[in-house]
């Protein structure tokens, strides 16, 4: 069975004789010393699947590609330790590499004549200049090892205020949303916005919040009839979308109109959260697994159609791959959606698909692999999943299971040198990949996820190796502009004071149940919460020290505990006089 996977439209992209990456590829280059023709793709993708029609089908390229080049094929899902390092700006990438992996020349889609004409040139300078190239590649390397280098300094509100200044000049006020076209969904912008909304009651930031939920919900990019969001629009006003459909996309935005309904009950956010939900479980789950599908092909003419003609005409194509850390986003968000709508099913396939990640992508060392596509896991110990996995258990309050995985992160993945954490292990040298990139998204989930360990787990060092990743970015996030959203909102949280709220009891007890209802009300971003079953945590219970015999729920502000409380109200009000506390950490 190939290992690769082309457009489902005829095309004759498999005749290019496309090798898989790894060491054999690359010897091979460097042995008939040619370059190498990169090609990033993914399964969902619309233009990579016209490139394989076109470009990739043209007999002459095919004839030249294979005489002059080792061409890899690469899929960004499975590997986006790659794609982060050779991305031409979209997908599909087209990247011309020497023998080595360095980037002599890329683009995203080339059409035929364009193709046709690089894949000359490139190969005859390779042949005739190399020496050239080789210099120009020497000094952009030199070049971005300066601008990549760390430069930390002291977290502040300041980068909160820079980042929400940055969103605010963004924002599309007739539309919603944030700059003009395309129109993507921006969920780490619209998760800052309703974070810093449930922190400080902005009235400003609720409009910007709702228009643009309520425009992307309301126009082309939502499917009314199937129910789910389109990866993105093509105009400015959420109309004319690009018609894939992402489980990563669906199930942040889940969990952002999940906690919007909390916020906002009249808006109506309900109905998405549980329509979103009926795309998901009908298109995506599988039951033999208990997880979730990658994404759903485009295809316009069928989402053009009413549901009758659609039944007819048949579903576009679904990638059944399983990627770790989109299921624990799916996994995360059953469960706050299943809270916040009172719906104990839906809630619980969320617990369910915890338990199947545990079984299906952790080993017994602790490794977090990438994805199964039906033979089994591979490509562990990259950082976005495991950053995304230990955020997923210290939420769920599985602890245990929380600081082994972030006990794996820090020994493959962590910058002893400047803090924060590489995005994939030491060991594979193969072109860039010998560049360990410190991304800044997933250093903010890391970082976010270890501010919640530390609250559940009451262990001050998973704040401090929080607060020196999040330090170490303090010279670079600007350049990110508004995509440093999720690295502002991590700052913010980490500038208050580190609160959680553990009940003790057993579950199924009354005045338990009672308990942990008002504190999964509580309409902060911030605060960690934590039951405790004497039946099943008694250590923990011991540890924090606890009384077992005692239903009571306590607020802990870092280690330092309030007296027992036996009844919501009284919790309720402890809460509220917590709200806004701000800290600047040492």
């Amino acid at each position: 069975m190939s290992p690769f996977r082309f457009s489902p439209r005829p095309n004759r992209a498999s005749e290019i004789r496309w090798r898989e990456w790894g060491d054999g590829a690359f010897a091979e280059a460097r042995e008939r010393d040619v370059p190498i023709l990169l090609g990033i793709s993914a399964v969902w993708c619309h233009w990579c699947h016209v490139m394989d029609e076109t470009s990739y089908s043209n007999p002459d390229i095919i004839r030249e590609i294979n005489d002059r080049y080792v061409p890899i094929r690469v899929d960004n899902d499975e590997r986006p330790d790659v794609n982060r390092r050779y991305n031409m700006g979209g997908w599909p990438s087209t990247a011309f590499l020497t023998p080595d992996g360095e980037i002599v020349h890329g683009g995203t889609y080339l059409d035929p004549e364009t193709m046709y004409g690089t894949v000359i040139t490139v190969s005859d300078l390779w042949r005739l200049k190399r020496d050239d190239i080789k210099r120009r590649v020497d000094d952009s390397r030199a070049q971005e090892a300066v601008a990549r280098a760390p430069k930390p300094g002291d977290i502040s509100p300041e980068i909160v205020d820079m980042v929400g200044a940055l969103i605010r000049g963004q924002y599309d006020p007739e539309h919603g949303g944030f700059g003009r076209e395309p129109k993507f969904p921006q969920v780490n912008v619209l998760r800052f916005l309703l974070d810093e909304y449930r922190r400080h009651s902005s009235p400003e930031l609720a409009t910007m919040l709702k228009r643009t939920l309520d425009a992307m919900s309301r126009g082309g990019m939502y499917d009314h009839v199937e129910g789910g969001f389109f990866r993105y629009a093509t105009r400015r006003d959420w109309s004319e979308p690009h018609f894939e459909k992402m489980l990563e996309d669906n199930a942040e935005l889940l969990a952002i109109y999940a906690d919007a309904h909390a916020t906002f009950a009249d808006a109506g956010y309900d109905r998405i959260v549980r329509d979103v939900i009926r795309w998901m479980d009908a298109s995506l789950f599988q039951p033999e697994s208990g997880l979730w599908s990658g994404s759903q092909d485009a295809d316009e003419h069928y989402y053009g159609l009413d549901a009758a003609e659609r039944a007819r005409h048949g579903a576009p194509f679904v990638d059944r791959t399983l990627y770790t850390s989109w299921n624990a986003l799916a996994a995360g968000a059953y469960v706050r959606a299943g809270t916040v709508l009172g719906d104990r099913a839906i809630a619980m396939r969320g617990w369910d698909a915890i338990a199947a990640i545990r079984k299906r992508f952790i080993d017994a060392t602790g490794a977090i692999y990438r994805y199964d596509a039906g033979d089994g896991p591979r490509q562990p110990d990259l950082l976005g999943d495991a950053a995304t996995v230990v955020a997923l258990f210290a939420a769920a309050g599985q602890v245990d299971d929380a600081v082994a995985l972030a006990r794996r992160m820090r020994e493959r993945l962590e910058d002893r040198d400047h803090g924060g954490f590489h995005d994939r292990p030491a060991g594979d040298e193969l072109g860039r990949l010998a560049r360990r990139e410190r991304p800044l998204e997933e250093n903010a989930t890391a970082a976010s996820a270890l501010l919640r360990l530390a609250a559940v787990s009451a262990d001050e060092e998973w704040r401090d190796i929080a607060l020196r990743t999040l330090r170490s970015f303090v010279g670079e996030y600007r350049a990110w502009g508004q995509f440093a959203a999720s690295y502002a909102n991590t700052v913010a949280r980490a500038l208050r004071d580190p609160v959680s709220v553990v009940v003790v009891g057993r579950m199924g007890d009354a005045a338990a149940e009672r308990l942990w209802r008002a504190a999964r009300a509580v309409d902060d971003p911030d605060i960690a919460l934590l039951h405790l079953d004497p039946n099943t945590r008694a250590s923990l219970i011991a540890e924090r020290g606890f009384p077992p015999e005692r239903t009571a729920a306590y607020i802990c502000v870092g280690t330092s505990c309030s007296a027992p409380l036996g009844d919501e109200a009284a919790l309720a009000r402890e809460l509220r006089a917590l709200r806004g506390r701000v800290v600047s950490p040492a």
